[in-house]
């Protein structure tokens, strides 16, 4: 987590600087009422990782509805990486790393199992299928 903890985005790996922005704009229109879906599809087409955006979205639902403790987004264009952001980019980095047994301990740290079973085994499985469609990327939508 502290490699990306009060980091600036653009100073982030490619992935890393995109799913902060996803994760914040998931944040931004949800709360504003707005299909996350539909707002996040453009950035996930451009980058040719349309396949990853069910799994991401689905992982940030989880977080919504399961999370144990208020998770911290920054608004779109923010400067710094909050916690909440180094969390899960450390969750990603350990799914682009093929750390199954770090996913999963991270995924445990950030929801609740109690009322519905499995819900962090479903962040890290949703975790673990972004990771896949962005190491599958073709390199000319790479930054």
């Amino acid at each position: 987590m502290y490699r990306f903890l009060d980091r600036l985005p653009p100073n982030l790996d490619e992935h890393f600087h995109f799913l902060t922005g996803a994760m914040r704009q998931w944040t931004a229109a949800a709360r504003a009422g707005r299909c996350p879906c539909a707002a996040l599809a453009p950035g996930f087409g451009w980058r040719a990782v349309m396949p990853a955006l069910n799994d991401f979205t689905k992982l940030m639902a989880l977080l919504d509805a399961h999370a144990l403790r208020w998770l911290r987004f920054g608004v779109p264009g923010a400067e710094h990486v909050t916690e909440a952001e180094a969390t899960l980019l450390s969750l990603f980095a350990a799914a682009l790393d093929g750390q199954g047994v770090a996913v999963r301990r991270i995924a445990s740290t950030l929801v609740a199992d109690d009322g519905t079973p499995g819900v962090a085994e479903a962040l890290a499985r949703a975790a673990e299928w972004v990771a896949l469609r962005f190491a599958q990327a073709p390199i000319g939508q790479r930054d």
